[in-house]
């Protein structure tokens, strides 16, 4: 079932495509880039085709994943990037590397895409490769080497590593104060409704005006939670066939989700009726 654009205005409905593991990786296998990018723009359009406001691509499968990424990995996300905004028409998003916002930015740039992702934009966090300091003037060095104009979108808490400070209203308002964030990103391995409730903190402190999405650890279950208590949910994990590297998008999860999302949108119609 396709949910149309014009219905999601308001919310972001994100699927990442977890690419297998690319050049520069330790686990890289040698499979060609041409054969990669042909599958992720193939799977990019399983994600169009039900309605999914963005696409991101990440080097989700290097391992161990390094918080900055190499020349070879950057010109690998390129070129699948590349095919990906080639054969679909929404907007585009990069992450790449445990941290490594620069690259993000300028693969983004090569690509024609809108948005990238970045994990620790300001602070200090420990994750599996020791410290990650924020990247904020890095990638707003990058942004204007380039005169890009990427959005940038900052976990104010994020799954894979830990925060020092440990308060998200202040690492969200870091974020847009001074890294610059254009959104806000919330996840909590305890579930949705504990990032539902970081974002209301967030949005009672901050412009409500800012975009606060979930960042993970979203089902077909608790969709409907998140389209009420957030501005968009990414979605990776829970949209591919398996958990392996070589894991494609599975069309039956994103038609379940899509259903879901619909369900969600009519109630919320509902209520508002009523």
């Amino acid at each position: 079932m396709k949910i149309e654009r014009h219905e999601i205005t308001l919310f972001r409905l994100v699927g990442v495509l977890h690419l297998p593991p690319l050049p520069g990786a330790p686990n890289y296998l040698g499979h060609s880039i041409s054969a990669i990018a042909d599958a992720a723009a193939e799977d990019a359009q399983v994600l169009v085709g039900a309605g999914f406001t963005d696409v991101m691509i990440q080097d989700a499968s290097d391992n161990p994943q390094p918080t900055l990424i190499g020349p070879a990995t950057v010109a690998a996300m390129s070129v699948i990037g590349a095919a990906v905004r080639r054969a679909t028409d929404v907007s585009l998003g990069v992450v790449a590397g445990h941290n490594d916002g620069p690259s993000a930015v300028a693969i983004a740039h090569a690509i024609d895409a809108q948005f990238i992702r970045v994990k620790v934009l300001t602070g200090i966090s420990v994750g599996p490769t020791g410290w990650i300091e924020g990247c904020s003037s890095e990638v707003a060095h990058m942004k204007r080497l380039l005169g890009s104009g990427v959005e940038v979108w900052a976990d104010a808490h994020e799954a894979t590593s830990r925060a020092v400070t440990g308060d998200v209203r202040w690492a969200a308002a870091e974020a847009l104060s001074f890294g610059g964030a254009d959104k806000i990103i919330v996840t909590r391995d305890s579930g949705v409704n504990d990032a539902i409730s970081d974002i209301a903190a967030v949005k009672a402190l901050l412009d409500d005006n800012v975009d606060v999405l979930i960042g993970g650890r979203v089902t077909a279950t608790t969709l409907g939670d998140a389209v009420r208590g957030s501005d968009g949910a990414i979605l990776g994990s829970a949209i591919k066939d398996g958990p392996d590297h070589d894991a494609r998008i599975s069309p039956a999860a994103v038609e379940r989700l899509a259903d879901a999302f619909r369900t969600a949108r009519d109630a919320a119609a509902g209520a508002t009726r009523g």
